[in-house]
């Protein structure tokens, strides 16, 4: 039960919050009740504290009460000052607006004044300007008079007089008197180069009609006009120049250019001075370069005597640069010798030249430079029209030495030494792409495919003649042993061929026959001297080629003689060594052009590389020893010079008649493989009508190489053929064996088919029929080509029994013809499966392994 709270505490508790903002402290006070019983207690005590409050308020009234009077006293002074302040303001309002109407007063009377100095100057400038307006009228009246009464120099002058007036007149030139004037004055200065031009055209006249130019130094008119006065008024009129121009090109139309060119007739025109007229004459009797040279000395002369150097010479500027282009292409070009008997008279005509540019120089003449510049590079001209002739030549040769065809005899003598294996037997290889540093030999194991490499004409069998009775055949060994390019590769031929054995396995040292032929190695027991021939067909252009090079080497020797050696063409000597080069790299740009019309091209390009290639090094060898006594300075010599040069052409040539080679060569194989590819694998080749077809791609084939033949019998040597003919057949039986192989089976009358197709195939070995020296027919087509030996042993597999296959295999040499793999792939095609084929596989794999 909540404590009773008396009336006083709930009075004092409402005047603390109410005065004072403080709530009761005490919580009963603040949570009592207030009933109405308590209101007039509560409003004693709010009385009481308001009375109090005025009493305090009372109080301090009274005490402050002095206080207020000085506060109020300073109040009304304030406000008396602040009235004052607002009366003085309201004066400087009222002074500043009579100041303001007193400064436009002034403004005003201030542009009125500068009005009346603007007037008084315009008046005073228009008054200068019809002053200057009179004295300009003044100097075209003085001027039209003096042109009238013939003093052109005089009258030019006045205008000049007037045209500095009229840029004096400043913002007036716009007025309509002043353009009246100047019309005025333009018409005068008209009217003037009128008069001038018509003393030009009297003192320098020029008949078109009869090919004539005058030259006067002064004419009679209404008064005396020389040419200087002329000249001058042209000057100050700025149009010299143009005249002079004009000039130039009348001499050029009417006596240079006929003189120094030949027309659409074929004529060149003299000319005739009398006096002041130079004049067209006749044709001209005697067109040398020095009756040219005397002609232009003759003219420049008429010039100089007859024309002020104020013409002259900027004439000269304009005419010498003609002279000289037109003598240049018209009478030096042409002049230029092409044989070096010709240089001293060219010597000769160069010393006119410089004579000419000697007498050009004092008269004062400018634009001769050209000429002297050409002297000085006679030498670079000479050089540079011998190369141009020399191309023109062998582009004219090259047409015509394409169809002139020669059989040539390549000779050459190798030393074999003791030990060394002929083509017969020993150890050496007979792989003819080894002669060409063929590449690395792969591992056995790889038995990877490789394509035949074409081989080089000059390869392994060249039927020679020796002492001993047992050597028939020797490969040939290049002499250029430098060049070791597998050319075969040159082409990026792909591989379509498997390879007949491992190729770091030994080499047969002869292709096998048979299993019941061998051939015998033969050793020479000392070193011995073997000469080789053979004869192959060539063009005339190798030949060409030497000769231009030949006549290089004696313009050079020619051009260091003690007659020509101080010419101005002797230092040009040595730049004619690039000659060579330069026809060497244009046959091999163009020679697939003109080669083209013959059906064997490619191997006639072959031909000619071999034969210019054995020229270049022969002449390297010959001029090498011939300079050894030579009189030329070392860097001068043909050996010195051309050796590198041409030793890169030779290498350039070589590979350039190898790649012929290597495209005619892909190119037939290419065709030979679509001819067999027909045939499909010669899937199904019993049944019609893909019988039809397989007959045909074999019998194509067979026809094929023997038109090849007919091509290429009358342009390469008799072993190139050979090797060539071998590469193409081998081809063809890599394609045939590679299908027969990769055949999973083979039916009994299938394989009498393929057999007769391999007995057709073999009827290419007629290609290869060859005589040794005793007259025996001999059959080389196992020795050039690589897989014969192979095809020979497949054919009989094709028509054998079991049994026999496996006596080639164990008994003979099949085993160095074929991989164990591939007979027990034949065989597996060939027999149905039995114990008879499983022993006889087993015993070819243990054997392999051996």
């Amino acid at each position: 039960m909540p404590s009773q709270v008396s009336d006083a505490q709930l009075g004092d508790a409402l005047l603390q919050t109410v005065a004072y903002k403080r709530p009761p402290q005490d919580e009963d006070v603040a949570s009592a009740a207030v009933p109405s019983s308590a209101l007039p207690k509560l409003l004693e005590v709010v009385h009481k504290a308001r009375e109090d409050t005025k009493d305090e308020v009372r109080r301090l009234s009274r005490e402050a009460a002095p206080d207020v009077d000085g506060w109020i006293a300073q109040a009304r002074k304030l406000q008396d000052d602040i009235k004052r302040s607002q009366d003085t303001a309201k004066e400087i309002v009222q002074q500043a607006k009579a100041g303001a109407e007193v400064t436009a007063r002034v403004q005003d009377a201030a542009s009125k004044v500068s009005l009346l100095h603007s007037e008084i100057a315009y008046n005073e400038s228009l008054s200068q300007a019809v002053e200057q307006l009179r004295d300009i009228s003044t100097l075209l009246d003085s001027a039209q008079n003096a042109a009238v009464n013939g003093h052109v120099i005089h009258a030019i002058n006045t205008l000049e007089d007037a045209d500095g007036a009229f840029k004096r007149l400043g913002p007036f030139t716009t007025t309509r008197v002043v353009g009246v004037l100047k019309n005025k004055e333009e018409t005068l200065k008209k009217a003037i180069v009128e008069t001038v031009t018509d003393s030009w055209n009297g003192l320098v006249s020029v008949d078109n009609t009869n090919h004539k130019i005058s030259l006067h130094q002064s004419i009679q008119r209404e008064a005396t006009i020389d040419i200087n006065t002329t000249v001058e008024a042209l000057t100050k009129l700025d149009l010299l120049d143009n005249f002079v121009n004009r000039l130039s090109r009348d001499l050029d139309r009417i006596i240079i250019s006929p003189r120094l060119s030949m027309g659409a007739d074929r004529v060149m025109f003299a000319f005739d001075i009398q006096g002041d007229d130079i004049k067209r004459a006749g044709s001209v009797s005697q067109a040398s370069i020095e009756s040219t040279l005397k002609d232009i000395d003759l003219i420049a002369e008429y010039l100089s005597t007859r024309l002020p150097p104020s013409i002259a010479v900027p004439l000269s500027s304009k005419v010498v640069p003609i002279i000289a282009s037109r003598l240049v292409s018209n009478q030096l070009l042409p002049a230029v010798p092409l044989s070096t008997k010709d240089i001293p008279q060219f010597q000769e005509s160069l010393s006119y030249v410089l004579g000419l540019v000697e007498s050009l120089d004092e008269l004062g003449w400018s634009g001769q430079h050209r000429l002297s510049e050409w002297v000085d590079k006679s030498a670079e001209i000479w050089l540079a029209k011998q190369k141009e002739a020399a191309i023109s030549r062998v582009q004219t040769l090259f047409l015509k030495k394409v169809l002139e065809k020669k059989t040539v005899e390549r000779v050459e003598t190798q030393v074999i030494s003791k030990g060394d294996a002929l083509h017969a037997g020993g150890d050496q290889e007979d792989d003819w792409g080894a002669d060409w540093d063929e590449e690395a030999e792969t591992p056995k194991e790889e038995k990877e495919s490789i394509e035949e490499e074409d081989m080089s004409a000059w390869g392994e069998e060249v039927e020679v003649t020796i002492e001993e009775p047992n050597v028939e055949d020797v490969k040939e060994k290049p002499v250029d042993t430098e060049d070791g390019d597998d050319w075969g590769a040159d082409w990026d031929d792909e591989a379509d061929t498997k390879a007949v054995e491992s190729p770091s396995s030994p080499q047969k040292s002869a292709p096998q026959m048979s299993s019941k032929e061998k051939s015998v190695a033969t050793k020479p027991s000392a070193d011995q001297e073997v000469t080789l021939r053979e004869t192959y067909t060539v063009t005339a252009i190798p030949d060409a080629i030497m000769e231009i090079i030949l006549q290089v080497i004696a313009d050079v020797e020619a051009l260091n003689s003690p007659g020509l050696v101080k010419s101005a063409i002797s230092p040009a000597s040595g730049g004619l060594y690039v000659i060579p080069s330069l026809l060497l790299a244009m046959y091999r740009a163009t020679a697939v052009m003109h080669y083209s019309k013959d059906i064997a091209s490619n191997m006639l390009i072959y031909n000619d590389c071999q034969r210019l290639s054995d020229r270049l090094r022969l002449f390297l060898q010959e001029q090498s020893d011939k300079d050894k006594n030579s009189t030329l300075l070392q860097h001068l010599q043909p050996s010195k010079r051309l050796k590198p040069l041409l030793e890169a052409d030779i290498k350039s040539i070589d590979g350039f008649g190898k790649r012929a080679y290597g495209r005619e060569m892909e190119s037939q194989r290419q065709i030979i493989r679509d001819h067999l590819e027909d045939a499909q694998g010669f899937q199904d080749c019993t049944n019609v009508p893909f019988a039809t077809v397989c007959d045909d791609a074999i019998a194509t084939t067979i026809d094929r190489i023997g038109d090849v033949k007919r091509q290429w019998q009358k342009v390469l040597s008799h072993s190139a053929l050979l090797q060539s003919l071998g590469s193409l057949v081998s081809a063809a039986l890599m394609k045939f064996i590679n299908d027969v192989e990769d055949k999973a089976d083979i039916a009994e009358d299938e394989s009498r088919k393929l057999h007769g197709y391999c007995v057709s195939l073999a009827t290419l070995a007629q290609h290869f029929q060859t005589e040794d020296g005793n007259g025996e027919v001999r059959d080389m087509a196992g020795i050039y080509t690589p897989n014969w030996f192979k095809f020979q042993y497949l054919s009989e597999i094709l028509d054998s029994s079991l049994a026999d296959i496996k006596y080639f295999w164990t008994d003979g040499e099949l085993k160095l013809e074929m991989e164990a793999e591939e007979v027990i792939g034949l065989i597996e095609a060939l027999f149905a499966p039995s114990e008879h084929r499983r022993k006889a596989i087993a015993q070819i794999r243990s054997t392999s392994m051996q």
